[in-house]
């Protein structure tokens, strides 16, 4: 729809507008009023065109005047100047047809001459305002701009009007329509991103370019289900005419606005017939259950399948119109997961065509769950720390026994006096015989250095163990007895030293082990004394 007004004055154009699928607000008319020494009539006729009202049927052309009287400047009081406005009374009428009416309120010229503020910035309109060649709202309108048109501002006036640069021109506009925050960028993407009818398939498919499309359906059907999805989230879709269908064409609209208020409407051209509605009467999978059970008006079912090995199924599908065509489609080639089968029911025309669809889920063996996992984690943890654990008793143990055999002296250190027990510097205060009964056996360091005697009863001891030696004629040179009596003597007078000195000093149940002072292959560290 287009509208044209045009108006005329005496015969000379004084106003113009043309609009573009509007319904109001076409055009504001303001005049800027002659100065004229005497009251001066004028008549004022405007005509439109090309106009439609609003269910889009054409109009008639029409056209209104309006008379407007304007003071001469002699009659004015004060001399002052003044002019009216035409108040335009313009009804509905038909061409030819002429309404007028008088303003007297006059418009005076401007007295002061405001100031301006020089600056050079860019300015925002906030909303539609025009934009006129003087200051004040009786000057001419020039031109306009919409929200978010931007110019730049060279003035700022005292009387709360911008000078402006527009079209390469000075201009002004109302500082309060103008805002130097530069506004974010609107969106004018009005396209859908999906259009559907569920169970019914659009002839041609859906493309966002495409605008039109044709649809066929049954005497009981009255309204139809429309899924339209904009791709813009700030667009809004807005769907009509798709209730109460009636025999015959039926027009449903959908409207998608986009942000910036940019309009974009798809059309689906319904056709509604006397005969049945298209369905199917029969609808199964050999060896599975549909899932919710069949029904001619439900057209989503889902089957589950645990054979990973199945590629296709056994289909079933009957029509309610014999006349129809069954077509199966994606029921080979089955994979593991989602599978979507459709059964598409078309009329013998082609022009009606209901969709039925099954989704067939193929699982897979269940994997090992998540709890299994962590529990093969655990054990392997539980394992790794039992490993470290003996190792560390291992090095422990071993470690103590080394410490233990570095703590006792040599079985090859004969020189016990001198090393550990002559408290007098003197390693001969008493023999080698003497000094190796003394020798702890199976005793930590801390159970020696407990139960052993203080230096002067040691020595004391030691003496008289030396005496009881020696007063048996003893020698302390084994090697010069030269008889096998002799040895023997000496060999028991030696245990009994021995066997006394343990039990006194570290318990009658240690038992001396019996051996030569030659056998020294024999001993341990740590062993023997």
């Amino acid at each position: 729809m287009q509208v044209l007004i045009i108006g005329l004055a005496s015969g000379t154009q004084v106003a113009f507008a043309s609009a573009q699928d509007v319904t109001s607000g076409i055009a504001t008319y303001t005049f800027r009023v002659p100065n004229v020494s005497e009251t001066t009539t004028y008549q004022v006729t405007f005509s439109s065109a090309d106009m439609q009202n609003v269910a889009g049927e054409n109009i008639a052309s029409s056209s209104a005047t309006a008379t407007v009287t304007v003071r001469g400047s002699s009659s004015s009081s004060g001399g002052d100047e003044q002019g009216n406005q035409g108040d335009n009374n313009s009804g509905e009428s038909n061409s030819g047809s002429n309404n007028s009416g008088n303003n007297n309120s006059g418009s005076s010229s401007e007295s002061n001459t405001p100031t301006f503020t020089e600056v050079n910035e860019t300015v925002y309109a906030t909303g539609s305002v025009n934009v006129r060649s003087s200051y004040s709202t009786s000057s001419s309108v020039i031109g306009s701009l919409s929200e978010g048109d931007s110019v730049t501002r060279t003035g700022r006036g005292s009387n709360g009007w911008s000078r402006v640069r527009f079209n390469g021109q000075t201009a002004y506009i109302s500082s309060q329509y103008l805002t130097t925050e530069e506004p974010e960028e609107k969106s004018n993407n009005k396209n859908l991103s999906s259009l559907s009818i569920e169970p019914y398939t659009l002839t041609p498919e859906f493309n966002p370019e495409v605008t039109e499309y044709t649809l066929t359906v049954g005497a009981n059907v009255e309204s139809i289900d429309v899924k339209a999805e904009a791709e813009d989230e700030n667009a809004t879709v807005e769907i009509t005419g798709n209730d109460n269908l009636l025999m015959g064409d039926n027009t449903i609209e959908i409207k998608v606005t986009a942000e910036d208020e940019t309009v974009r409407t798809y059309t689906i051209n319904v056709t509604k017939e006397e005969g049945e509605q298209l369905a199917l009467t029969e609808l199964s999978v050999t060896g599975y259950t549909l899932t919710p059970e069949f029904s001619g008006d439900v057209y989503d079912y889902t089957i589950d399948i645990s054979d990973t090995t199945v590629t296709n199924l056994d289909v079933k599908a009957v029509s309610n119109d014999e006349n129809t065509t069954i077509e199966i489609v994606g029921n080979t080639d089955l994979k593991v997961g989602e599978n979507i089968i459709t059964i598409l029911v078309k009329s013998e025309d082609g022009n009606n065509i209901v969709t039925y669809q099954i989704t067939a889920n193929i699982n897979a063996p269940a994997a090992a769950t998540t709890e299994d996992n962590n529990n093969m984690y655990l054990y392997i943890g539980i394992a790794v720390a039992v490993i470290i654990v003996i190792i560390i008793i291992v090095i422990i143990i071993r470690r103590r026994r080394a410490n233990e055999e570095d703590y006792y002296e040599s079985p090859e250190d004969d020189n016990l006096g001198t090393n550990n027990f002559d408290y007098n510097g003197n390693d001969n205060l008493f023999n080698t015989d003497v000094r190796n009964e003394l020798k702890p056996t199976n005793k930590t360091e801390e159970t020696f250095n407990n139960d052993f005697v203080s230096p002067d009863e040691f020595k004391k001891d030691i003496k008289e163990k030396k005496d009881n030696v020696e007063n048996k004629n003893l020698t302390d040179d084994k090697d010069n007895i030269d008889n096998n009596e002799q040895k023997d003597v000496f060999n028991e007078a030696k245990r009994n030293s021995r066997k006394s000195v343990i039990e006194e000093n570290f318990g009658a149940d240690i038992k001396p082990m019996d051996w030569e002072d030659n056998d020294r292959g024999n001993r341990r560290k740590g062993k023997h004394f």
